[in-house]
């Protein structure tokens, strides 16, 4: 087992590397009761998981449609039936919305209470589980009810990635596309001269690139915990994602897929405007386009979706703010204060969307 070790807000966050599921527990915590919010279909394809647990768990049947407040007060209600008090813990385990659920639910327990994040999704170990951003869907927007609230430990197994169906495993690389690009050209050079292995999940390559993306979020999330400045960077292509993702509500997509199809849209814009050089943008495009993302059952509606970003959590109320690129490597924030130059984009691009 590998522990790394990292401070957000004068709070310390370990985050464990282990081998194998089995010898998970050996990092469980010695004192206090555990509680676990756990998603369902985790211990079906794993399950040798089922004897880490104890009496004391509740169950997601569909992370993405119960990431909500009527969810999370149902997991309110277990804790405190169950007799869960300030010392004791809850561990989240599952992908990105469960550790988003089970991460709100705990910190408002109480006013909080310890939480452990075990994700088995390739977005949740390089994304959701890193940074301390917990939160639910309210009405059709994306997470927006939650909070900044820290784990105390993070433990990443690649292991849970073996059972993760193709889209499942796209999903989460999308987030380590999305760490190469706004980093280095070195980054995005690696994974362009990886393609094999990272589509064969070579688990080798695949534990480096996971602890490689950990690090680069980790060490922009320690500079920068509240978000006022330079973790807005990890937003690359997120406005447009979110304002996708809300309007497919009805029929959820996952997280990654509309990171693409935005990254694609930021990449677009970014060029058309003459912010981005031509030969970064060619270089980002390739990379994007070398694995195959499933995005045919996506509704895309240029209108719906500039309504959606105009109620992004991220806007200041002056216009939108969107995260864009000079370079590899070179993200800025950029605020539009012209949404039919948006729109007009967005139109163009769908129409050329293949």
């Amino acid at each position: 087992m590998k522990k790394i070790i990292f401070k957000n807000q004068e709070q310390q966050v370990e985050i464990l590397y282990q081998k194998e599921i089995s010898k998970i527990s050996e990092s469980f915590p010695e004192h206090g009761k555990m509680f676990f919010v756990c998603d369902e279909r985790v211990l079906e394809k794993n399950p040798q998981m089922n004897k880490l647990l104890n009496e004391n768990v509740y169950l997601v049947k569909s992370p993405e449609k119960e990431k909500d407040l009527q969810s999370t007060i149902r997991i309110l209600k277990f804790l405190k039936d169950n007799g869960c008090n300030r010392n004791d813990h809850l561990i989240a385990i599952g992908g990105g919305a469960t550790t988003d659920l089970g991460g709100f639910a705990s910190s408002i327990y109480m006013r909080g209470i310890n939480l452990i994040i075990i994700p088995t999704s390739l977005l949740g170990q390089v994304d959701a589980s890193v940074g301390g951003k917990t939160g639910v869907n309210f009405e059709s927007y994306k997470n927006l009810v939650g909070s900044f609230f820290n784990p105390k430990k993070v433990i990443v197994c690649t292991n849970f990635l073996e059972s993760l169906d193709e889209q499942e495993y796209l999903n989460g690389l999308a987030e380590i596309l999305k760490h190469a690009i706004i980093t280095s050209d070195n980054d995005v050079d690696t994974l362009l001269k990886n393609i094999e292995k990272i589509t064969s999940r070579d688990n080798d390559f695949l534990e480096e690139q996971t602890k490689r993306s950990i690090e680069i979020k980790t060490k922009i999330v320690t500079e920068d915990f509240l978000e006022a400045e330079q973790r807005k960077f990890l937003n690359f292509g997120h406005t447009f994602a979110h304002g996708i993702e809300s309007i497919n509500q009805n029929n959820p997509i996952l997280h990654g897929h509309a990171v693409i199809i935005g990254m694609k849209m930021a990449l677009e814009f970014s060029y058309q405007e003459k912010f981005l050089d031509e030969e970064s943008f060619t270089k980002s495009k390739n990379l994007l386009n070398s694995f195959k993302y499933n995005l045919s059952d996506i509704e895309l509606d240029a209108d719906k979706i500039l309504s959606a970003m105009e109620l992004d959590k991220k806007n200041d109320g002056n216009g939108i703010n969107l995260v864009l690129l000079k370079k590899i490597g070179v993200p800025f924030l950029s605020k539009s204060n012209e949404p039919n130059k948006i729109l007009k984009f967005l139109i163009n691009f769908i129409d050329n969307f293949e």
